[in-house]
């Protein structure tokens, strides 16, 4: 493709054509020749940004998935979201059709519009990088949760399972090469369809004694842990063995010898909160599996599943790039 922007024909047939604001906070959507978007809110507006480098086939749906799932962590529903597409001169038009309808699928049953963002063809990328800039509003007017605001003796619970977006990667990815079964496909369909925490957030913002959600991203389960308490400026107390991991994964963090617990996990929420059954039984009624892995308590993370208190560390790189580096 020719370096530079699109033309505004091919913005319209490749970008703009794929999406569609239903929102009625949706004032001024995508456009050619629009600089600005604009969204009504009568409340906080939260904001959060972040690209997709290493998506690999589920590039589109982690795109909106992982800004989403910030968002929600703050206890916010995202409501709009900016695209910023940096394209190398060797994609295909398809390509940018394909990820552009992916995005708006994934965007679509969260209630997100796509208001804008930009398109560039640039020999400054050699493959597709996408950065979304997501939009929210708070689930309880009013109301916004950080990281920082954990507090010395919360439970902590979390969310589904371990290393879900790491599954579905390399699920997708090297299926081939994993020997996926029948069953396992379909599961990891299921995974694909699960890597969003919105509805966990919206549960979590509304129960009584919650007071700070994580998403879990880079780093895993470990590299969660250790940033709350770095945030919040607390320790925990963690029971790894506790730690919900399902059957695919194991099989894949197996196969190339991976710690599940520092493997990537969107599609989970740690949640530090006074009653952490409180919360599991809420999430649990509401159709969302969770459970309590630990407590937070004055300094230090440990883990204490094997009857002894062993410093945890995050590793210095998410447990996929050992996958994904071997598959360059």
């Amino acid at each position: 493709m020719r370096q530079g922007k699109l033309t505004n024909a091919k913005l319209r047939e490749l970008v703009i054509d794929n999406i569609e604001p239903r929102n009625a906070e949706t004032v001024v959507g995508a456009g050619v020749g629009e600089d600005c978007c604009a969204v009504m809110t009568d409340d906080l507006c939260v904001v959060s940004t972040d690209p997709i480098t290493a998506g690999g086939k589920q590039t589109g749906v982690l795109a909106i998935h992982i800004n989403a799932n910030d968002i929600a962590a703050a206890g916010a529903k995202p409501i709009a979201a900016l695209v910023t597409l940096m394209i190398p001169p060797t994609a295909e038009e398809e390509q940018i059709r394909t990820l552009m309808n992916e995005l708006a699928h994934t965007a679509r049953p969260l209630g997100i519009d796509i208001i804008g963002g930009h398109t560039e063809v640039t020999d400054s990328v050699t493959r597709m990088v996408v950065s979304v800039t997501m939009i929210g509003k708070p689930v309880v007017k009013g109301k916004m949760f950080k990281t920082a605001d954990v507090l010395p003796g919360d439970d902590l619970i979390m969310t589904k399972y371990a290393g879900l977006e790491g599954t579905a990667i390399i699920g997708s990815d090297f299926a081939g090469e994993l020997g996926l079964t029948a069953g396992e496909q379909e599961q990891l369909s299921k995974i694909k369809e699960s890597l969003s925490v919105v509805r966990d957030g919206e549960i979590a913002a509304k129960i009584e004694g919650v007071h700070a959600m994580h998403d879990i991203t880079e780093g895993g389960i470990l590299g969660a842990v250790c940033e709350m308490c770095e945030a919040s400026g607390t320790g925990a107390r963690i029971n790894l063995s506790a730690v919900p991991v399902l059957p695919l994964t194991k099989k894949i963090c197996r196969y190339y010898g991976l710690d599940v617990y520092g493997l990537i996990s969107s599609g989970s929420m740690m949640i530090a909160a006074k009653d952490g059954n409180q919360v599991v039984k809420e999430m649990r009624a509401n159709g969302v599996p969770a459970a309590v892995i630990g407590k937070a308590g004055e300094e230090g993370v440990y883990d204490l599943s094997a009857g002894s208190k062993r410093e945890i560390t995050p590793y210095p790189a998410d447990e996929l790039y050992k996958v994904l580096e071997r598959g360059l």
